[in-house]
């Protein structure tokens, strides 16, 4: 019997997936040149901008630098670095081949969240249930928000005061606590707005529904919102209080009358978003649970701007300029918004803005809480989901880097010029062990 690589359903791999989309041989082959480095000189920007000045900007911040900021951005500037790791792929009709560099799974690399982003998105596609959600988002004042940089164990703390606060809203009767009532929720962490500054916040994805103890469903469509500020000012203020009394007094001392100012400033309660999903508008057109929570899956996964953005680098000057467009613009009628901001700054004030996003290691921005807990004791299993496991099951096969680049670019290496698939050759790679020196210019 032959192996799978050498039957001709593996040889019409590739262009069974190519004909799906719509892709011919010869536009594979086209689109596979028009996509080399060299023919498309905008591309890779936040990689070409670190490899030129992280090595030169790292020793003026290094007393800054948390582990994390310096394994991901060096693991970003070496990816696909061919120095560091390929695959070799031959053909088996012919003698050409095609080599790959090894990904460098960084969370701080554009390319490689792709990938990392579409497994976060379906992962959370798995766990809702078919029942309206919610669309929550829990900012914090500008005056705390240097307290989660300085601890950034306060972003853990942060999601606890937002689970909390939802759990204390839904057990408000006597009842409800004896019984146990539990929500369903997603949250996910995002540390930065459009204009890249360290601004915390948590996008939640709440079920309409509720579980009691005896994992019997409840209808909860109703979210009071005044009582909901003000349960999350509370929780948060006294979660950070006890935090930093424990952990900085010199701070904690700083705190103290600042959140008594905070009260005062904001008497009902921090800013909490919650509008009923079905009137959640963006760009005019309303957006389902599977819209949002395709959205902040997104946020959730890659730096905090996209290369798109990134409109001009001036090596000699050793300049960026980037674009935004203001979240105020968003409530604004036509006349009165700001319109799109263009800030030009030097590539070292430009860099350190990008790296303090960069998570510790370990650190999950997305969580998953109340009975959609993989810890959960509820049993949801046999309440009907909002995806169809025949979706899920296609759109986790379309995660593979081959089906990837088709969907993105609208080609594949794998398919030779000659019609041939190209095979990977173990004997031919070079997978080491680690991913030797940093590169350095």
């Amino acid at each position: 019997m032959k192996p799978f690589y050498e039957s001709s359903d593996y040889t019409n791999f590739s262009k069974i997936l190519l004909s799906k989309h719509g892709i011919s041989s010869i536009d594979n082959h086209n689109n596979q040149i028009n996509n080399l480095k060299v023919n498309r000189p905008d591309s890779q920007k936040l990689q070409s901008i670190f490899r030129t000045y992280w090595f030169k900007l790292k020793p003026l911040i290094l007393d800054r630098l948390r582990p994390a900021i310096i394994s991901n951005v060096e693991s970003m500037i070496n990816c696909h670095n061919l120095y560091y790791g390929y695959l070799f792929y031959e053909c088996n009709k012919c003698d050409k081949y095609h080599i790959t560099g090894i990904s460098c799974h960084s969370r701080f690399c554009p390319s490689c969240n792709n990938k990392y982003r579409a497994e976060r998105t379906c992962e959370m596609q798995k766990k809702l249930l078919a029942v309206k959600h919610r669309h929550f988002v829990f900012s914090i004042p500008k005056e705390l928000r240097k307290y989660f940089r300085l601890h950034r164990t306060l972003l853990n703390e942060l999601f606890k005061v937002v689970h909390a606060s939802f759990k204390m809203l839904i057990q408000n009767s006597k009842k409800r606590k004896r019984e146990r009532w539990t929500h369903g929720m997603i949250s996910v962490m995002h540390t930065y707005g459009r204009d890249m500054k360290w601004n915390p916040h948590i996008h939640a994805l709440v079920a309409e529904r509720v579980y009691d103890q005896f994992n019997t469903h409840h209808k909860y469509d109703y979210f009071h919102f005044n009582q909901l500020r003000r349960i999350y000012q509370f929780k948060l203020l006294n979660t950070m209080s006890s935090y930093l009394k424990a952990n900085d007094t010199k701070l904690y001392r700083e705190f103290i009358p600042l959140s008594k100012y905070l009260i005062k400033k904001y008497p009902d309660g921090f800013y909490t978003y919650g509008p009923d999903i079905d009137d959640y508008a963006e760009d005019g057109k309303a957006m389902s649970a599977k819209a949002v929570a395709e959205y902040i899956a997104r946020y959730a996964s890659h730096p905090a701007i996209a290369e798109s953005r990134i409109i001009d680098i001036d090596y000699e000057k050793h300049q960026v300029t980037w674009i935004y467009d203001p979240h105020e613009d968003d409530k604004k009628p036509e006349g009165e918004k700001l319109g799109r901001q263009t800030i030009t700054e030097h590539v070292f004030d430009f860099m350190i803005r990008l790296i303090i996003h960069i998570p510790d290691k370990g650190f999950h921005l997305i969580r998953y809480q109340g009975f959609y807990a993989n810890h959960s004791n509820i049993k949801t299993q046999d309440y009907k989901r909002l995806y169809h496991k025949s979706y899920l099951l296609a759109q986790k096969q379309n995660i593979s880097w081959e089906r990837m680049l088709i969907q993105n670019f609208k080609y594949t290496p794998l398919l030779c010029k000659c019609g041939g698939q190209m095979i990977l050759s173990l004997d031919y790679s070079f997978l080491p062990r680690n991913r030797g020196p940093t590169y350095e210019n």
